[in-house]
């Protein structure tokens, strides 16, 4: 069994992967959300940085920070191939240091999720807040458990870069919605030129119900919800949220 996180190669083709709607809409919400001309970002758990580049690209300044050394050496190496800059470190999503106050936070695709306990979730919260100057953005994307509709075990799709192909299957082994976690199996299925590998890794995700989310969001009562979207990122559509969404993008701004 492998961590699919010490494969950065593998893993930020594999998530670079239709990122476009997401990209555009994390440059909006902090252009239209910021009153400076290089607004400072913050990404928790950034990985290999698929986001962070092209954001530091776009004029954005940006940190972030990992617990896994190899996605930071991977984006480290990254940042220098392309002679730009981003503060990098090495730290927990729990209680980060604060390096400074940032205008915005964005912390998506479930990357919240893999705090399993509570406590850590609720003191991820805070400490974000903390981070924030006064009217920063934190935009928190996550998938929810629906009551009524039926959860796909099995997703799939297939990204390409030069002659590296990485094909991801990810697919449910268990959801205990007592215990709150989904058990996750990832297998990589890598082909280049010269060989074929697969890779496979199994974690954990904690779960949320609608319910379950808007209580914790009520621990921090600084962070005020001002808008919500769905997994199409469409920021001239804000939907409400309700019991019949499974992925949502929460903007939360400090008072």
């Amino acid at each position: 069994m492998h961590n699919w996180y010490d494969f950065p190669t593998y893993y930020d083709v594999s998530f670079s992967y239709d990122m476009r709607d997401e990209l555009v809409f994390l440059k909006k919400i902090f252009k239209k959300y910021s009153n400076s001309p290089k607004p400072k970002l913050l990404e928790p758990a950034c990985g290999t940085g698929r986001l962070m580049i092209p954001l530091i690209q776009e004029g954005f300044d940006c940190s972030g920070f990992d617990l896994n050394k190899n996605a930071l050496l991977y984006l480290k190496q990254k940042l220098n191939s392309r002679k730009i800059h981003a503060n990098i470190f090495y730290d927990n999503m729990i209680n980060f240091r604060i390096h400074k106050k940032y205008d915005g936070i964005y912390c998506t695709v479930d990357t919240f999720r893999h705090l399993l306990k509570e406590n850590d979730a609720k003191q991820h919260l805070i400490t974000a807040k903390n981070a924030l100057k006064k009217h920063g953005i934190y935009v928190l994307g996550l998938h929810l458990i629906l009551k009524d509709k039926k959860i796909d075990k099995v997703t799939r799709w297939t990204a390409k870069r030069g002659r590296l192909t990485v094909k991801t299957i990810m697919s449910m082994v268990k959801l205990d919605k007592d215990k709150r976690r989904e058990t996750l199996r990832v297998e990589l299925k890598i082909k280049t030129n010269n060989q074929n590998n697969t890779f496979t890794s199994i974690y954990q995700l904690r779960t949320y119900t609608l319910f379950q989310l808007k209580k914790i969001l009520r621990n921090v009562p600084e962070l005020e919800i001002i808008n919500v979207y769905n997994e199409y990122y469409d920021l001239s559509n804000p939907i409400t949220l309700n019991s019949g969404i499974d992925y949502a993008v929460i903007l939360l701004r400090k008072n």
